[in-house]
């Protein structure tokens, strides 16, 4: 395991829960309701911080700000050349937003004897900014695994990229300091389109390097059932860890595959334990970088890679759990006020707008009418429907 993810050392101790009973009994959303309530309670954060992150994510943050730069750099030589050398600054220019204090965006080029595809061999390492949240395959064991290990099988038998021998394919493993991002090459018989209309040509998956624009690279028909086995002969450069992932087998296991045009969160749990990651995290306050959380959150992953099916409940499961241990390691949540507080979310004894408000359920007889019984959500509940889409 390589340290650009921040892990643990690898003979530390398994992570531990702050409470694993209730892991294993309570149902993340009163878990995820549970440490709203309590965060907002104690004034570390406010709802709006939480809803503002989703609503980020969910509607403007997406593969759309990268297909923009592609077209840039199609259309634009000297673009082009700035692209490559400094991704972060020249992104910039197209009112793109990336935290240089946090990571580096390396673009990498391919060419016609040359295919790029990018992986995060520990977790889900991914430039947010100009493709938003990575896909369910991106975060799963065997994909992390097998892009590796037989990356131009994978491509074939997975997305319907089927390389010619004399191509070569380099992988590139972001972490948590360098995203790596495909520039893909112009398709053929585009030299009249506009640069809005080359942007509408761009995939998410061509940047990220599972397609290759114009010969291929949808994906496969049959939902990513692997073919059989063989052909693994293809080139693992760039830093590309095969043993950070080799511990398991994954020569069996498909990719996992969900609807493209689905929410960006499959369910509200997985957007809010999301949003309050990245709202608490905070590079000024020691301990609570953001590449302290992620060390939680690859340890999480890195316990038992074995019995993920890389879906995003496991994804988004692992997540939540390492956010807990996250808070309470750093007493910015109490272990029992959390149990306590979680096991009441799940019985039914507190409602919606303890969690959006963060009042302590002696004070709900306080509040104006309506609010007890969680009926006035002010548009932020988790029965909220999210579905805006990348």
């Amino acid at each position: 395991m390589t340290d650009d993810h921040g892990t643990r050392d690898d003979d530390a101790d398994p992570p531990s829960h702050p409470d694993p009973e209730l892991r294993d009994e309570i149902d993340p959303q009163a878990r995820a309701r549970a440490l709203q309530s309590l965060l907002t309670e104690k004034g570390i954060l406010s709802t709006d911080a939480v809803d503002e992150v989703i609503a980020t994510y969910e509607g403007d943050v997406g593969p759309m700000n990268g297909a923009r730069v592609v077209a840039r750099a199609w259309t634009d030589p000297e673009y082009r050349e700035w692209l490559l050398e400094d991704g972060i600054e020249a992104v910039a220019d197209l009112d793109i937003s990336v935290n240089d204090e946090v990571m580096e965006l390396r673009v990498i080029e391919n060419a016609p004897d040359t295919h790029n595809v990018v992986v995060c061999t520990l977790c889900s390492c991914y430039p947010w900014a100009v493709l938003g949240l990575p896909p369910t395959w991106y975060k799963s064991p065997a994909y992390r695994s097998r892009v590796v290990d037989e990356p131009r099988a994978l491509l074939r038998e997975e997305f319907d990229t089927d390389l010619d021998d004399s191509v070569d394919v380099e992988v590139w493993d972001s972490n948590s300091e360098v995203r790596y991002m495909v520039l893909p090459q112009r398709p053929e018989g585009t030299e009249d389109l506009s640069e809005a209309e080359l942007a509408e040509l761009v995939s998410r998956n061509a940047m990220i390097g599972v397609e290759r624009l114009g010969d291929g690279g949808a994906i496969a028909s049959d939902g990513g059932a692997r073919a059989a086995q063989g052909d693994s002969g293809a080139d693992a450069g760039a830093g590309a860890d095969a043993s950070a992932t080799a511990e398991f087998d994954t020569a069996g296991k498909p990719i996992p595959r969900v609807d493209d045009d689905g929410p960006t969160f499959a369910e509200p749990w997985m957007a809010r334990s999301f949003a309050l990651a990245v709202a608490l995290t905070d590079e000024d306050e020691p301990g609570r970088a953001w590449d302290d959380f992620q060390r939680e959150l690859v340890a999480e992953l890195d316990a038992d890679p074995g019995a993920e099916d890389g879906s995003d409940a496991d994804y988004y499961g692992a997540w939540l759990a390492a956010l807990e241990r996250f808070l309470t390691e750093r007493d910015l949540v109490d272990e029992a006020d959390f149990s306590a507080r979680a096991t009441a979310f799940a019985d039914g004894e507190r409602n919606a707008h303890e969690f959006v408000e963060g009042d302590p359920h002696a004070h709900a007889d306080q509040l104006p009418e309506g609010h007890a019984d969680g009926s006035d959500h002010h548009g932020h509940g988790d029965d909220h429907d999210h579905s805006h889409h990348h």
